[in-house]
């Protein structure tokens, strides 16, 4: 058992999971309040992007272990939008690669609360959290380009 809190090592890692999920549940809330995935979304309805091309980018955020995998595919498929009818249209795609970017500002705060209360963390824990508030934005970039799409 911990000297100071009663709590076995392990008994501690499970709460530390806990808050971290918790936090993470309440940053994925607050990017639907401050709209950007709806934003984003409704520009992305206005170029040439089907279902399926939505779908890749989510099936990709939730097999990656890296961030960059995400934003690599995003690069790639700009790149490939010669008439930028896509990804590319208006600069959409690096605006959704910006926002993924930034959330790993929200991450860091995340990982910072949790070490005031947990001194032992896990050094790759700022990068899954990362990864997990991007996966959490992607889902809901395609869920609201799927629906807005559906009602266009």
């Amino acid at each position: 058992m911990g000297e100071k809190t009663g709590f076995s090592q392990q008994d501690r890692k499970a709460l530390l999971r806990v808050a971290v999920r918790a936090a993470i549940a309440r940053a994925s809330d607050q990017q639907l309040e401050d709209a950007r995935p709806r934003i984003l979304a409704e520009r992305l309805t206005k170029t040439s992007l089907r279902n399926a091309q939505i779908r890749s980018l989510e099936n990709l955020a939730y097999t990656t272990d890296k961030v960059s995998d995400i934003t690599d595919f995003l690069k790639k498929q700009i790149g490939r939008d010669a008439r930028s009818h896509g990804w590319a249209k208006e600069s959409v795609g690096r605006e959704v690669i910006a926002v993924l970017e930034s959330l790993r500002q929200k991450a860091d705060e995340i990982v910072n609360d949790e070490r005031a209360h947990a001194a032992d963390l896990d050094a790759d824990l700022p990068r899954r959290v990362h990864l997990d508030l991007c996966r959490e934005f992607v889902k809901h970039l395609a869920a609201e380009f799927m629906y807005r799409k559906r009602e266009a």
